[in-house]
């Protein structure tokens, strides 16, 4: 492990090499988990995998690599939040409500940030950080990151402190571009079982197990949602560039509760739910593990 600059710690194992933001170092924003933003992977020397959401700098919500977010369709607690008092936002912090609009994930609420710790040793790192209570909720989360050969396994716990029960769900928004080759039909993503998608937006080639994109590459985003998504034990997704002989895949060891595909013309973003239900004193534990090949 060394100190990578510009506020990062880089793990480093002779194959994979994974840069990690500190805390509030790259990302400030009010979406994403700060806790382990992963802003590269680069596979023994050759491949990289994590592209920024947008190429142009504003533009977006900031996210980039492997960045997690919690309760994107639901904050904790928002509805019975009264204006100009706060809320909290799993692994960002208290956020300030504007006003009485529906929550939405993509606008920019001011940031009371989280305190909390950065432990590392060889081949990993891991964060801690605890809420404190806000109006009877409070939490306590753990994110540990560490790399094995080829292999990168991000490890979760969350507990509920508080008196109230919550409800809320966490995906990794995968920004993915091998080499950072833009989106064509050089990328195939696999997935087990049967593909049937629903609300898709922008162009993407259906197959019966794999999703490919026009060979002329997109213009605009692209997003669906798979229903009736079975997870393997195996992987729950693979994303192959035929252009560079790379590729990603995620196994996890959770139900998955959606399983969502957004992305435009330079970044491929699958990604998977998994629901959390916590009552008071309750902990949840769940894995995400990337293998990179070629």
């Amino acid at each position: 492990m060394e100190h990578g600059g510009n506020g990062a710690i880089d793990l480093n194992n002779g194959r994979l090499s994974v840069r990690v933001s500190y805390p509030g170092e790259v990302y400030r924003g009010s979406r994403f988990d700060w806790n382990g933003f992963i802003t590269q992977v680069t596979l023994d020397d050759r491949y990289t995998f994590c592209v920024p959401e947008a190429l142009v700098p504003g533009v977006g919500s900031g996210g980039q690599g492997f960045c997690g977010e919690f309760g994107n369709e639901q904050a904790i607690g928002y509805e019975e939040t009264y204006v100009d008092n706060y809320f909290i936002k799993i692994g960002v912090g208290n956020l300030k409500k504007i006003d009485n609009k529906p929550y939405d994930f993509f606008r920019n609420y001011p940031v009371v940030p989280l305190a909390g710790s950065v432990t590392s040793s060889t081949g990993r790192v891991c964060f801690k950080v605890e809420s404190g209570s806000n109006d009877g909720y409070s939490y306590t989360y753990n994110k540990d990151i560490k790399i094995d050969e080829n292999f990168l396994t991000i490890s979760y716990m969350l507990k509920n402190t508080g008196s109230k029960k919550f409800e809320t769900t966490e995906y990794c928004h995968n920004f993915v571009g091998i080499n950072n080759e833009f989106v064509s039909d050089s990328y195939e993503l696999k997935i087990p079982g049967c593909i049937i998608p629903e609300n898709i937006v922008g162009e993407i080639v259906l197959g019966e197990s794999t999703i490919t994109w026009p060979e002329n590459g997109v213009e605009q985003e692209f997003y669906c949602v798979l229903k009736n998504y079975e997870n393997a034990p195996e992987y729950s997704w693979e994303l192959f560039n035929h252009k560079t002989g790379a590729g990603i895949r995620e196994a996890v060891d959770f139900e998955v509760a959606k399983f969502a595909l957004w992305g435009s013309r330079h970044v491929i973003s699958p990604e998977t739910f998994i629901r959390l239900e916590l009552a008071p004193g309750q902990t949840a534990t769940w894995t995400r593990r990337y293998e990179f090949f070629y």
